[in-house]
């Protein structure tokens, strides 16, 4: 009994940490934009992002920056080469940091200190990248006016922001400026006893020390540099300083040096510099190295042990009736369960391997330098072992198991593609058989299974036969209780077998491609009957159609949509395609299609928003219109205040980024009140309507005197 109340305390300070970091979330957003210019561009260099200190700064608003690239504030003042160089760099994946002059919608110039990060796709390529600028106009004009004057130089020093220390070779303070005192907390006076050396950091002196040599030595071929390194804060801490280090001359006739060190406070844009790094290559919820990250990590890896001969193996893990548990306790639990098996992983594996959360419940794991098979099966095992013990969450106790496919270097494949394929390849062989074991990739896995024959054919004959029909759910504006809108569910009604749920045929639609042609005739029908609808008198309904990766990675989609609009006379500006959150995991592919498919006027939304991926640090950048909020966060939004807390932030975030929300999964009375006062728009749900079958629809909208607006 203690035991059980002791893990349910547990959980509950798991779910407050996770509300905490999506708080601190928000703040380092508001801290970003307060006090940095961000922008994202395409791999092409075009503005897809813009922040409001940007537009501030630039004097240009957001929508004369967007689609365009830099040199709309190009000010003329760096060569071609400069700009070459810095692409030549973030164009190989590095990190680019430098200055750059610039020039405001007036005519008036301003400099920024740029930070470039690349995000990389799959392959290793950039597919976006994303700049963080410091306004450092008064450090550069700072700068000229120390060539002109000392004195002068420090006039404006005691009234600058920055650290501002006169040094001679051996540390020696000669001037220190007011803002040691003022910013960093240190007494003048004591501080003037001191030596310059001792506040900078041990790890960070030795280079510091090099430089500066460098500089007394060179005999005027250089005369200044640009460092960072961390500073000692008068309160015992340390700081990230970006510091100009400059060899200047007394005007006595000895012609005496000194180091004129400026320095000014980095230690924001280095903490948001290293969170987008962990957004970018990290799982939110694990903590685990994300898809990108791995593959990454296992590319240079097999470019390491190429020569050397080594083996190793891919483990790729699935969670045995994961989606059960999601949808029977919800979404809280199963991001527990999800947590778990990330640390069953972690506990059964060397310090030397690597494991990543691929998506969802899929997890990969790479094992480094295997001797043999049975140092394989020997972690294979004690994984296994680990998920076979129950887990206790709620005071409830669990049975999550896994299955696990493998595949081993080189006999199975000798790129990373072709060795995840088949390691996945063998999983799938699991799933389909006994699950809660484990596989070796076998070559004749790659048959299709009868049982799975039969079925694409039913379905085949389905679609020839006309036995797929569709329902419509009403989606209603909760503020004043107009109809928006309707959602196209597809129904399958076998003539042997009667009504089959889409559960059991959509993933197999997806599975065997077979989606391509139903999700055709879903978009066609739908168009269809939207078209029908306007011809009644219905208004200007909203129908939405649910389109799957597949389709979207289909190369003559985009074509399909604009034929099925023009048959059918269906104005694109109606029509609402949702896509579930799993186009996060192919963004590079994805966003040029919804790109394509938005300028034809057609709305985008997000399904089941909040199950899964890093959603919250990438959505912002989708090219999307509307979030769905999934229903396991509404069923109990009116007594639950984490799920409460969870909605809020979604509805804020859109809010933020310009995307309506919409409710999903609405039961009562209770759920609308308590969306409404959250400023949620729109919803639908059992409490509006059930799905309904199209003579039922036109029934519904007569009977309750909906007008659609």
């Amino acid at each position: 009994m203690n035991e059980n109340i002791s893990k349910s305390f547990g959980q509950s300070d798991e779910i407050q940490r996770l509300l905490q970091e999506l708080k601190e979330l928000r703040e380092l957003k508001y801290a970003i934009d307060k006090t940095s210019i961000v922008a994202v561009t395409d791999a092409q260099g075009r503005i897809t992002y813009a922040n409001d200190l940007f537009c501030e700064i630039t004097q240009f608003s957001r929508e004369e920056l967007i689609g365009k690239t830099h040199r709309i504030i190009n000010s003329g003042y760096h060569p071609k080469e400069f700009f070459k160089r810095m692409w030549s760099e973030i164009g190989r994946g590095n990190i680019w940091r430098g200055e750059i002059k610039n020039k405001k919608k007036d005519g008036t110039y301003y400099w920024v200190h740029s930070t470039i990060i690349p995000f990389l796709n799959e392959k290793g390529k950039p597919y976006k990248y994303m700049s963080i600028r410091t306004d450092i106009t008064k450090e550069k004009e700072l700068e000229e006016e120390l060539k002109q004057s000392y004195k002068k130089y420090e006039l404006i020093a005691e009234h600058s922001d920055n650290f501002v220390a006169l040094i001679d070779e051996e540390g020696k303070f000669h001037y220190i400026s007011p803002t040691f005192n003022l910013l960093l907390h240190y007494d003048l006076k004591t501080l003037g006893q001191q030596n310059m050396f001792d506040l900078i950091h041990i790890k960070d002196l030795d280079s510091i020390k090099r430089e500066i040599q460098n500089l007394l030595k060179n005999g005027g071929r250089k005369t200044s540099t640009k460092q960072e390194f961390r500073l000692l804060h008068g309160e015992g801490r340390y700081i990230d300083v970006e510091a100009n280090i400059k060899i200047i001359y007394d005007d006595e006739p000895s012609s005496k040096k000194f180091i004129l060190i400026a320095m000014s406070d980095i230690s924001i844009r280095k903490e948001v510099e290293q969170n987008l790094y962990h957004l970018a290559y990290y799982d939110s919820l694990t903590n685990l190295p994300n898809r990108s990250n791995f593959m990454k990590e296992l590319r240079s890896y097999v470019l390491d042990i190429q020569l050397a001969k080594e083996k190793f193996a891919l483990l790729f893990i699935d969670l045995d009736n994961f989606k059960l548990i999601n949808d029977q306790q919800g979404h809280d639990i199963g991001d527990l369960v999800i947590v778990n098996a990330a640390n069953n992983i972690k506990g059964a594996i060397r310090e030397k391997d690597v494991v990543a959360r691929m998506s969802g419940d899929e997890f990969i794991v790479l094992l480094k330098g295997i001797e043999n098979e049975e140092d394989t099966m020997n972690i294979v095992r004690k994984i296994m072992e680990k998920f076979r013990l129950p887990i206790h969450l709620n005071g409830k106790e669990y049975a999550i198991t896994c299955s696990i496919g493998i595949a081993f270097y080189p006999e199975h494949g000798k790129s990373p593609e072709e060795l995840i394929k088949n390691a996945d390849a063998a999983l799938s062989e699991v799933k389909r058989n006994s699950k809660d074991n484990y596989a070796i990739y076998d070559r004749q896995l790659e048959n299709v299974s009868l049982e799975r024959r039969i079925i694409e054919n039913a379905m085949r004959k389905g679609l020839n036969e006309h036995q797929f029909f569709l329902e419509y759910q009403p989606k209603i504006n909760i503020q004043n209780n107009q109809l928006v809108g309707v959602e196209a569910l597809v129904r399958w009604n076998h003539p042997d077998l009667g009504a089959i749920p889409p559960g059991k045929f959509i993933s197999l639609a997806e599975a065997t491609g077979l989606i391509v042609p139903l999700g055709e005739w879903i978009l066609k029908e739908s168009c269809r009957q939207g078209r029908e609808w306007q011809n009644k008198g219905f208004g200007q309904l909203i129908v939405a159609v649910n389109v799957s990766v597949r389709q979207l990675q289909d190369p003559n989609f985009v074509q399909q949509v604009e034929q099925i609009l023009k048959d059918t006379g269906f104005n694109p500006k109606l029509l609402e395609l949702e896509l579930t959150e799993s186009i996060l995991a192919d963004l590079n592919s994805i966003i040029p299609v919804l790109n394509r498919l938005r300028n034809m006027g057609i709305q985008i939304s997000v399904d089941d928003f909040g199950t899964g991926y890093s959603s919250l640090s990438y959505i912002k950048h989708l090219p999307v219109d509307t979030l769905k909020v999934d229903a396991s966060f509404v069923k109990d939004i009116h007594k639950n205040e984490e799920s409460k807390a969870i909605v809020k932030a979604i509805i804020n975030l859109a809010n933020t980024i310009g995307l309506k929300v919409i409710a999903e999964g609405i039961e009562n009375e209770a759920h609308v009140i308590t969306l409404r006062n959250d400023g949620c728009m729109f919803g639908q749900g059992f409490y509006y309507s059930r799905p309904l079958k199209k003579e039922e629809f036109e029934e519904f909208v007569q009977s309750r005197g909906f007008i659609p607006s």
